[in-house]
Protein backbone atom coordinates (compact mmCIF):
# COMPACT_ATOMS: atom_id res chain seq x y z
CA UNK A 1 0.00 0.00 0.00
CA UNK A 2 1.77 2.82 -1.48
CA UNK A 3 1.25 6.67 -1.46
CA UNK A 4 -1.91 7.87 -3.74
CA UNK A 5 -0.82 10.64 -6.12
CA UNK A 6 -3.18 13.16 -4.08
CA UNK A 7 -0.91 12.37 -1.05
CA UNK A 8 2.56 12.87 -3.17
CA UNK A 9 1.03 16.26 -5.03
CA UNK A 10 0.47 17.35 -0.83
CA UNK A 11 3.95 16.62 -0.47
CA UNK A 12 5.55 17.88 -3.39
CA UNK A 13 3.62 21.56 -2.18
CA UNK A 14 5.02 21.07 1.71
CA UNK A 15 8.19 20.28 0.68
CA UNK A 16 8.13 23.57 -1.53
CA UNK A 17 7.09 25.29 1.21
CA UNK A 18 9.92 24.10 3.67
CA UNK A 19 12.22 24.78 1.00
CA UNK A 20 11.10 28.32 0.81
CA UNK A 21 11.06 29.01 4.59
CA UNK A 22 14.32 27.62 4.80
CA UNK A 23 15.46 29.88 2.29
CA UNK A 24 13.73 33.25 4.38
CA UNK A 25 15.78 31.85 7.79
CA UNK A 26 18.77 31.30 5.64
CA UNK A 27 19.02 35.03 4.52
CA UNK A 28 17.75 36.20 8.28
CA UNK A 29 21.00 34.90 9.36
CA UNK A 30 23.01 36.41 6.81
CA UNK A 31 21.48 39.77 7.87
CA UNK A 32 22.64 39.10 11.43
CA UNK A 33 25.84 38.39 10.58
CA UNK A 34 26.10 41.55 8.81
CA UNK A 35 25.19 43.55 11.73
CA UNK A 36 27.46 41.30 14.07
CA UNK A 37 30.57 42.52 11.77
CA UNK A 38 29.30 46.24 12.20
CA UNK A 39 29.03 45.80 15.81
CA UNK A 40 32.53 44.18 16.11
CA UNK A 41 34.29 47.09 13.94
CA UNK A 42 32.41 49.79 16.16
CA UNK A 43 33.56 48.13 18.87
CA UNK A 44 36.48 47.85 17.91
CA UNK A 45 36.65 51.90 17.18
CA UNK A 46 35.35 52.36 20.13
CA UNK A 47 38.15 50.35 22.42
CA UNK A 48 40.60 52.57 19.66
CA UNK A 49 38.81 55.85 21.61
CA UNK A 50 38.68 54.64 25.04
CA UNK A 51 43.10 54.04 24.78
CA UNK A 52 43.40 57.53 23.65
CA UNK A 53 44.69 60.60 25.94
CA UNK A 54 42.79 63.82 25.09
CA UNK A 55 42.38 64.94 22.04
CA UNK A 56 42.38 63.55 18.86
CA UNK A 57 41.56 64.04 15.31
CA UNK A 58 39.33 61.48 13.79
CA UNK A 59 37.59 61.35 10.41
CA UNK A 60 33.56 62.19 10.11
CA UNK A 61 31.86 60.44 7.40
CA UNK A 62 29.48 63.12 5.89
CA UNK A 63 28.32 60.86 3.68
CA UNK A 64 28.43 60.42 -0.15
CA UNK A 65 31.88 59.61 0.04
CA UNK A 66 32.75 62.64 1.98
CA UNK A 67 35.08 62.58 5.02
CA UNK A 68 36.37 65.32 6.82
CA UNK A 69 38.96 65.54 9.64
CA UNK A 70 37.60 66.79 12.98
CA UNK A 71 39.13 67.52 16.43
CA UNK A 72 37.70 65.15 18.88
CA UNK A 73 37.90 66.78 22.20
CA UNK A 74 36.58 64.72 24.48
CA UNK A 75 37.12 61.21 22.82
CA UNK A 76 35.39 59.92 26.58
CA UNK A 77 32.05 60.72 25.31
CA UNK A 78 29.97 58.70 22.77
CA UNK A 79 26.32 59.42 21.59
CA UNK A 80 24.78 56.12 21.33
CA UNK A 81 21.46 54.96 19.74
CA UNK A 82 19.52 52.96 22.11
CA UNK A 83 16.65 52.45 19.70
CA UNK A 84 13.54 54.09 18.79
CA UNK A 85 15.59 56.85 17.30
CA UNK A 86 16.51 57.16 21.32
CA UNK A 87 19.90 59.02 21.44
CA UNK A 88 21.76 58.83 24.48
CA UNK A 89 25.54 60.21 26.06
CA UNK A 90 27.37 57.58 27.28
CA UNK A 91 30.97 56.80 28.45
CA UNK A 92 32.74 55.11 26.12
CA UNK A 93 33.43 52.20 28.14
CA UNK A 94 29.32 52.08 28.91
CA UNK A 95 28.77 52.15 24.88
CA UNK A 96 31.26 49.97 24.81
CA UNK A 97 28.98 47.15 27.40
CA UNK A 98 26.11 48.08 25.35
CA UNK A 99 27.17 47.25 22.10
CA UNK A 100 28.55 44.10 23.36
CA UNK A 101 24.97 43.09 25.17
CA UNK A 102 23.89 43.72 21.65
CA UNK A 103 25.82 41.67 20.08
CA UNK A 104 25.23 38.85 22.19
CA UNK A 105 21.35 39.34 21.99
CA UNK A 106 22.35 38.75 17.83
CA UNK A 107 24.25 35.79 18.57
CA UNK A 108 21.70 34.10 20.59
CA UNK A 109 19.06 34.86 16.92
CA UNK A 110 21.43 33.43 15.08
CA UNK A 111 21.69 30.52 17.15
CA UNK A 112 17.93 30.21 17.15
CA UNK A 113 17.51 30.72 13.32
CA UNK A 114 20.32 27.75 13.02
CA UNK A 115 18.19 25.83 15.33
CA UNK A 116 15.03 26.35 13.25
CA UNK A 117 17.14 25.84 9.90
CA UNK A 118 18.04 22.33 11.52
CA UNK A 119 14.20 21.89 11.93
CA UNK A 120 13.04 22.61 8.31
CA UNK A 121 16.27 20.68 6.68
CA UNK A 122 15.42 17.56 9.01
CA UNK A 123 11.38 18.12 8.13
CA UNK A 124 12.13 18.00 4.53
CA UNK A 125 14.58 15.47 4.31
CA UNK A 126 11.85 12.71 5.83
CA UNK A 127 9.49 14.15 3.22
CA UNK A 128 11.90 13.85 0.53
CA UNK A 129 12.86 10.10 1.73
CA UNK A 130 9.43 9.05 2.02
CA UNK A 131 8.30 10.61 -1.56
CA UNK A 132 11.42 8.25 -2.99
CA UNK A 133 10.01 5.10 -1.35
CA UNK A 134 6.54 5.81 -2.62
CA UNK A 135 8.10 6.03 -6.53
CA UNK A 136 10.04 3.10 -5.95
CA UNK A 137 6.84 1.28 -4.52
CA UNK A 138 4.74 2.65 -7.29
CA UNK A 139 7.45 1.30 -10.02
CA UNK A 140 7.81 -2.42 -8.37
Amino acid sequence: MGMDEEKMQEQIFILQQLQAESEAVQRRIVELELVQAELDKTIESLEYFESLDGSVEALMNLGGGVFAYVDVKDSKKMLVDVGAGIIVEKQVDEAIETLKRKKEKVNENIAKLEQVLQQIVGQARRIQEELAKAQKESKE
